[in-house]
């Protein structure tokens, strides 16, 4: 046998060695070679991408609201932010737990510090809201009241009212804390302050407001549909006013002098600090005269 012939009966025997192990292959694993290209494919594929893990809890809580179990979802979220205080995910958990601090809050539910009171004879909503650190507004609706005539012999629950306020420019949000920590955030809907060179400084809540068509109406007036809230702090030019979601807001550019309306639109001042009406109002019920304000101007 020459060369020639030695070499074509290797090439020979390679072949069917080749084509035997091929085949042999395929009876021991059938589904990688009905898929020929699924290492291929599975190399190219672009993974899923990432689901923070407080999503999900978010989603547990939703659950538990609708079985009425808020406080289990209160709980659930409160560990998630703290787990997770800086993730930008915290921002759906801490609107959710805002609403239900809220709702609880202002429930018959004896929690964040709500002392029982019999009504003496002699007292006022205002009287012991002064004595228990509270409002006749929280006190109001915390107890379902639709005026504030009260009788002596009658039980109340009277909310604590130790908030504070961050006003945070940077985030353009403002977040309510209880002495317990974190309770609700609003959206700021614009900015229109006094230059500083403070990054930070401390106010308080002064007074609040009512005004509608230029002139300030008392709370338990018959018009105070669409009166513009106002809130106003010792800082001057750091009012907060509501509007409408629909109108938006235009920067005055004036420093505020006086906690007066301009008369371009009497229910804004020129200066200040805006949030929805809605929001605006609400929080107006968490607050007192003398409540702690920090201003975030700038952060490091």
């Amino acid at each position: 046998m020459n060369k020639a012939q030695v070499a074509l009966v290797t090439v020979l025997a390679l072949g069917v060695g080749y084509v035997g192990g091929y085949y042999s292959h395929i009876v021991q694993f059938p589904a990688r070679h009905q898929h020929e290209d699924l290492g291929a494919s599975a190399a190219t594929e672009t993974p899923p991408p990432f689901v923070h893990p407080i999503l999900a809890e978010v989603t547990k809580a939703r659950e538990l609201i609708a079985a009425r179990k808020e406080r289990d979802a209160q709980k659930l979220l409160r560990e998630q932010l703290r787990i997770y205080p800086q993730a930008p995910e915290t921002r759906t958990a801490r609107e959710l737990l805002g609403e239900i601090n809220t709702r609880l809050f202002f429930s018959d539910a004896n929690l964040y510090g709500k002392t029982e009171y019999v009504v003496e004879r002699g007292d006022s909503l205002a009287r012991i809201a002064r004595k228990l650190n509270s409002t006749p507004e929280m006190i109001m609706r915390a107890n379902s009241l639709d005026s504030t005539l009260i009788h002596p012999g009658d039980r109340l629950l009277v909310p604590d009212g130790d908030f504070t306020l961050t006003i945070d420019l940077p985030k353009q949000r403002v977040v309510v804390h209880h002495d317990d920590g974190f309770f609700k955030q609003y959206p700021i809907q614009s900015i229109d302050v006094p230059a500083s060179s403070l990054p930070q400084f401390a106010t308080k809540v002064t007074a609040t407001t009512l005004w509608k068509d230029g002139e300030r109406v008392a709370p338990g007036n018959s018009s105070l549909d669409g009166a513009t809230p106002w809130v106003h702090l010792s800082r001057t030019g750091y009012i907060l006013y509501g509007v409408s979601e629909e109108s938006g807001v235009e920067p005055g550019g004036v420093q505020i002098d006086d906690a007066q309306p301009t008369a371009a639109n009497p229910d804004t001042p020129p200066q200040g600090i805006a949030l929805l009406r809605d929001d605006l109002a609400e929080l107006q019920l968490l607050l007192r005269r003398g409540t702690p304000v920090t201003i975030v101007r700038e952060r490091k």
